[in-house]
């Protein structure tokens, strides 16, 4: 039976559609909302989102492998992400990596057998100044180093957020009127 939106999740797609009636405009808002209902992007819900839009499923799939926080295949509930650009390569993001890989037992793009944690690279976090960057989940870390690793690895595990990120690249905003300035 191929997948279908909740109707909470159709709701929420109508309310799009009003304010953005370009559907190339709510491509990734969509792409976002079927992601949360349905995990991660199958070929089926890729369709499924195409069909919603009137967007040929090769332009969706286009985009949702693209972007590094859409998944077109099973993640973990964690997913750590370290930054592989130059400036974090250079400040010790490969021994970042490599810490990961061995503290998980995988490698960058799969996920732990137990479905808790999936190590990814990605191309750039927006921490050049403060490299290596990582996330964990919607957390920054920046000046990450590879003794840091254990300790996030055993928060995940233990259920617990890992301590020290910062929020945001460049430090915490709790003011959004700050943020703007």
């Amino acid at each position: 039976m191929p997948p279908a939106f909740s109707e909470t999740t159709r709701q929420k797609i109508a309310r799009l559609q009003e304010a953005f009636p370009d559907h190339h405009s709510l491509l990734i808002p969509v792409l976002e909302l079927a992601q949360e209902e349905f995990g991660h992007l199958s070929t089926e819900v890729l369709t499924l989102v195409g069909s919603e839009l009137g967007l040929p499923t090769a332009q969706v799939a286009g985009v949702a492998t693209f972007y590094d926080n859409l998944f077109t295949a099973p993640k973990g509930r964690h997913v750590i992400r370290v930054c592989g650009t130059l400036s974090c390569r250079l400040a010790g993001a490969g021994e970042v990596i490599d810490r990961f890989r061995e503290l998980l037992g995988v490698e960058p793009g799969q996920t732990t057998p137990d479905g808790l944690i999936t190590l990814k690279t990605v191309e750039c976090l927006a921490c050049c100044g403060t490299a290596p960057g990582v996330m964990v989940d919607d957390d920054y870390f920046e000046s990450f180093r590879p003794e840091d690793c254990a300790s996030v690895v055993a928060a995940l595990q233990d259920g617990r957020v890992p301590e020290g990120g910062s929020g945001v690249p460049g430090g915490e905003v709790t003011d959004p009127a700050e943020a703007a300035r």
